[in-house]
């Protein structure tokens, strides 16, 4: 037999061979760049969702009289921190406030002030906080808080101040949400003991 010929039957399959293995390597290679991009992205809002994600570590309200003389909390503030140290934009961020009835959303004032020796609920920023929320800060190393509304390592008090409609008596809860243009939401109830015997209460969730 001819072995020109012969090289020739052989290579035909071989070159077909090859060509199915290269179709089916760029099929794979095409697969595994795709999963890797979205292996990519899976990995970038994790990141995300954890360099912006605010931990609540504390929530404390004070009741008020009203012209009516009902005692309700009327002011509430929690301490917040950044999960991980990172950069949130304070004026980026909404809170929800749900009481089962209604829902508000407030958008920041754009003040933050330093803790004083003024008593937590009677700072001054209150004066300013209506219809919004504020910051007392208590931790602003680089005052990027104070002065850019910009969170990297802080600790600090969200100061809101509730309307009628929100305010609570013994007994009653709200949902807080702090909701970034980006990343995770935190959510807790916040809820009033069954007795106060104090104007100052813990708000427990």
């Amino acid at each position: 037999m001819n072995n020109i010929g012969s090289t020739g039957i052989i290579t035909v399959p071989l070159l077909a061979s090859l060509l199915v293995f290269s179709a089916a390597s760029t099929n794979i290679f095409e697969n595994s760049n795709n999963l890797s991009k979205d292996a990519e992205k899976t990995v970038n809002d994790v990141v995300e969702e954890i360099a912006t994600y605010i931990m609540i570590k504390d929530a404390m309200g004070k009741y008020y009289y009203n012209a009516d003389g009902v005692s309700k909390v009327r002011k509430i503030v929690v301490l917040v921190k950044p999960l991980i140290p990172s950069v949130i934009n304070i004026s980026e961020l909404t809170i929800e406030i749900n009481n089962g009835n209604d829902v508000i959303l407030l958008s920041y004032s754009g003040r933050a002030m330093q803790r004083n020796s003024a008593a937590l609920f009677e700072h001054q920023i209150w004066d300013k906080t209506v219809d919004t929320f504020s910051l007392i800060v208590l931790i602003d190393k680089d005052k990027s808080l104070l002065d850019h509304s910009i969170m990297n390592e802080d600790l600090a008090f969200i100061a809101i101040r509730l309307p009628d409609q929100f305010a609570m008596g013994d007994d009653e809860s709200i949902t807080l949400s702090i909701i970034p243009v980006r990343g995770a939401i935190t959510t807790i109830v916040l809820k009033t003991p069954f007795f106060h015997s104090s104007n100052v209460v813990s708000l427990e969730s």
